[in-house]
């Protein structure tokens, strides 16, 4: 008898553990190629249920480890969808997906998506060239009939956007474009400086290109659709979150973890 009170009891906390879990439920899409951001580790994974003091399979990198503890510390779950960045943000336009990260401001996304107050990590802007090159910069115009690389789907800011007389062709992987850009394929590779640097870091590839200077930057955050009824609430809980994380010491060592090696 009392064996069976002790089953029962341990089946009812279980499902009051579970309730509480489900209560709070966040979707989340974002990109498994940008290290040291978000990076996946196994590609035949793509969607993982993680309740508050579980980590991804899949998942890894710094921006990743500041939501999941952040979305964490307020008692969510989060479900995760690691794909293509394209195709997340149409997952988040087209309402499937609560939250979109890492995501920098621009103005066509301002029209559509509310953005958390708390940044998850910083992105700068420029163009790498190969280390011969005798290039003097002169501002984006430097480049005026020649063809950069970009990254397909990826924000460079508004500064970018308004230029027309370069051609700007799409690549689907950072590597793709260091190596097209180091058969003289491309004049330049426009990249965000943190994660490009990285790539070339893990290939030993940083004395074949130079950077040029930083011509833009922005903070990136998460994103959530404006007619998304618990987008406000949603990205809020973030936010607080990650003041947490600030206040106890947490933030820090996430940083040194990942960005101070």
């Amino acid at each position: 008898m009392t064996k069976n009170i002790f089953l029962l009891i341990l089946i009812l906390l279980s499902m009051s553990s579970w309730s509480y879990c489900t209560d709070k439920v966040v979707t989340v899409a974002t990109l498994g190629d940008y290290a040291p951001f978000c990076f996946s580790t196994n590609e035949q994974k793509t969607i993982e249920f993680l309740p508050p003091g579980t980590d991804s399979e899949v998942l890894k990198g710094y921006s990743w480890d500041v939501l999941r503890e952040s979305y964490h510390e307020m008692g969510y779950t989060i479900k995760l969808s690691v794909t293509p960045w394209k195709r997340a943000l149409e997952y988040v336009k087209h309402g499937d997906i609560d939250v979109l990260f890492p995501a920098g401001k621009n103005t066509e996304r301002q029209n559509i998506f509310y953005f958390s107050e708390e940044p998850v990590n910083q992105a700068n802007f420029l163009i790498y060239v190969r280390s011969d090159n005798p290039i003097i910069w002169k501002g984006l115009e430097t480049f005026k009939g020649q063809t950069i690389g970009v990254k397909r789907g990826f924000n460079y800011g508004d500064k970018w956007e308004a230029v027309t007389d370069v051609n700007k062709f799409e690549i689907d992987r950072i590597l793709q474009g260091f190596q097209m850009l180091y058969i003289k394929r491309l004049d330049g590779l426009l990249g965000y400086e943190t994660n490009w640097d990285y790539i070339l870091k893990q290939i030993g590839w940083e004395d074949k290109f130079k950077k040029l200077p930083i011509f833009d930057s922005t903070p990136e955050y998460l994103v959530a659709l404006k007619n998304n009824p618990n987008a406000i609430e949603i990205l809020k809980a973030y936010d607080i979150g990650k003041k947490q994380l600030i206040k106890n010491g947490q933030f820090n060592k996430l940083e040194e973890k990942w960005l101070k090696q």
